[in-house]
């Protein structure tokens, strides 16, 4: 197998610090960056400024996914065909001229010290979406209904795109020709396999069809391997479980050295919960790096109630402590781009505390806000409430029934401070239908907190829609992405009233890793009626 880049491979072997140099690895989709950053038509600057923008925010490599959907954006082929919808339109000229964006990204990319990766999207599920702005979708899906996935259990959203059936020759054979072309035709650094969607085998199929997606693996290696120091990297999904159901064997890409990194994520969501160690625990005995990718929300639940608004830089912040102190080399930020579509402070701006994020030092000087948060609860696009596409059910929470207390429950949570270094932190959580009359008894890794040192809100921390939120809702133009409101709505969800608990943390009670919130219910509010629902910890901490 040919050498690895100097850059990708450990410069010690001492557990949990990140290895190699480089840090942030950033991913721009399809359509984010051409629909609404660069303008119609571009021009060659106007993709060298792009590029600009993304080295000058200490990213070390780029990865512009560049097929999804059965089209290529940002080059075009003779063997396949190139996106149709609008925003890609506005590139033509320069296609028209025998100019391929993709080169001018990839030239510009070098000139400035990044690495360029080609991303693919395998069996991206953005279908529908073409088909509402009128262009349909990819002529190969179309024409080759056979070769497309059914069976699909209840949800609406497995109706909103054709993923293909990964079990058919002829489906591999089309992937791996992508990659061969972009290798024969561009100056790539490498490919990455972006595996964030719905399907790739017939449902309850992946587990025992995985060895056809590994030798695709093998194969798209060998390409790169003909290139010489070419990386190779795949986005899955966050927990190795969920892999293996979906036919997704990465513990083998990795064991086998076909991995030069490795990106687990949540589709969607910046989860605190992934199980990084997990996968550290895979690569930290081979040369394959461990990118986890950070998305701009924390939750399906956060990211209506705040309108679409993304995580804070304390909470980036948090997150990459998290990252790292499990045992990532570096992270990956991910759909990075989509809600600074409506919020301040935009781009350039939006991308600078990636300075931050890409030094561990500088992030433990710094405030970091933790957020534990049911990832998929309110969502019902995929059958039952708080289930992904995956069908694993992301929404933990401790339910305490108000008819026979004491109930009792327990929260699990990763916090990866060493609290004797800190100055100040702090642990709150929410109790839907929880009243400041509730008399709860909390524990922390069975330290019980003394009552005098909790504090506690009235029940009225209910967020409504604001009527400026509406009016400004009813005139912008919403895509149909939530099946359950009906459109791609940027109106805050209106909340329940819940009541808020909060006390100090100290190194005594905390744990360095997986710690236990334990919550019971001594005496309920008299006035009150229902459960009372646990599911948002919040953890602030305030560096020395």
């Amino acid at each position: 197998m040919a050498a690895r880049a100097s850059d990708m491979t450990p410069i010690d072997d001492q557990p949990l610090r990140p290895r190699g140099t480089a840090r942030i690895l950033y991913v721009s989709d399809p359509s984010s960056v051409a629909r609404k950053l660069l303008p119609d038509p571009v021009r060659e600057q106007d993709l060298r400024r792009w590029v600009d923008i993304v080295a000058d925010s200490g990213v070390d490599i780029f990865d512009q996914e560049v097929f999804s959907m059965g089209w290529t954006v940002y080059w075009q082929s003779d063997r396949y065909e190139y996106d149709r919808r609008p925003q890609h339109r506005r590139f033509l000229p320069l296609l028209a001229e025998g100019i391929q964006p993709l080169d001018i990204l990839i030239d510009q990319a070098h000139k400035r010290g990044m690495r360029f990766v080609a991303g693919l999207r395998v069996n991206d599920n953005h279908g529908h979406q073409a088909r509402e702005q009128g262009v349909g979708i990819a002529e190969y899906i179309e024409s080759n209904p056979h070769l497309q996935l059914k069976d699909f259990p209840a949800g609406e959203y497995y109706e909103l795109s054709e993923p293909l059936d990964f079990s058919f020759p002829e489906v591999r054979e089309f992937t791996l020709g992508v990659v061969q072309e972009l290798c024969a035709r561009f100056a790539i650094d490498g490919i990455e396999l972006c595996y964030r969607d719905h399907a790739y085998f017939p449902p309850h199929k992946g587990k025992e069809r995985a060895g056809l997606m590994t030798e695709l693996v093998r194969q798209i290696r060998a390409t790169l391997d003909e290139r010489g120091s070419a990386l190779l990297g795949a986005r899955v999904f966050s927990t190795i479980a969920e892999c293996t159901w979906l036919g997704l064997d990465a513990p083998a890409w990795i064991a086998e050295g076909l991995l030069d990194y490795i990106s687990p994520q949540d589709s969607m969501y910046a989860d605190f919960s992934v199980p990084y160690a997990e996968w550290a625990t895979l690569t930290r005995g081979c040369e394959c790096m461990l990118y986890p990718g950070l998305l701009p929300w924390t939750s399906f639940r956060a990211r209506n109630r705040r309108g679409q608004s993304p995580i804070s830089a304390d909470t980036a912040r948090a997150l990459a402590q998290t990252m790292y102190r499990a045992g990532a080399d570096g992270l990956s930020p991910y759909n990075h781009f989509v809600p600074t579509l409506w919020h301040p402070p935009f781009y350039p701006q939006a991308m600078q505390v990636f300075h931050q994020l890409r030094d561990p030092e500088a992030i433990a000087g710094r405030e970091r806000h933790y957020i534990f948060d049911p990832t998929w609860a309110g969502m019902t696009g995929f059958g039952a409430e708080g289930k992904c596409s995956t069908g694993a059910v992301k929404a933990q929470k401790i339910l305490l029934d108000r008819g026979d207390p004491p109930a009792a429950g327990e929260y699990l949570f990763y916090l990866y401070e060493d609290l004797t270094q800190t100055h100040h932190a702090t642990l709150m959580f929410r109790g839907t239908g929880m009243t400041e009359n509730d008399r709860l008894e909390i524990c922390l890794n069975g330290h019980l907190i003394p009552d005098e040192a909790i504090g506690r809100t009235l029940p009225s921390d209910a967020q409504p829609t604001s009527e400026e939120d509406l009016t400004r809702a009813e005139g912008e133009k919403r895509l149909p992405c939530f099946p359950e409101r009906g459109w791609y709505d940027l109106r805050p969800e209106p909340g329940p009233a819940f009541s808020t608990r909060w006390f100090s943390l100290s190194a005594a009670m905390a744990v360095d890793g997986e710690n236990i919130l334990s919550v019971a219910l001594v005496a309920g509010d008299a006035q009150a009626e229902g459960p009372i629902v646990i599911d948002e910890v919040e953890v602030w901490v305030d560096p020395r």
